[in-house]
């Protein structure tokens, strides 16, 4: 559990928020995390979206050997 400050105006209402350093740089990794795992959900929501396109357009598409034996 993080243990949160909070920082208040002259009229008590909230205007801030303190976080311990060591939940601060959990809380950034786990985004970042966070982030890369999105990417890659994204790239693979792109990559099914050219297929589906391709096979409307009866395009053909590189096939997984090929695009391994380019890496």
């Amino acid at each position: 559990m993080i243990n949160l400050s909070y920082v208040t105006d002259i009229a008590g209402n909230p205007i801030a928020v303190l976080v311990p350093i060591q939940d601060w740089l959990a809380i950034q990794k786990e985004h970042e995390e966070t982030k890369r795992k999105l990417e890659i959900l994204q790239g693979i929501q792109s990559a099914l979206q050219e297929v589906r396109q391709a096979k409307k357009e009866n395009r053909k598409l590189q096939s997984l050997s090929d695009f391994l034996n380019e890496c």
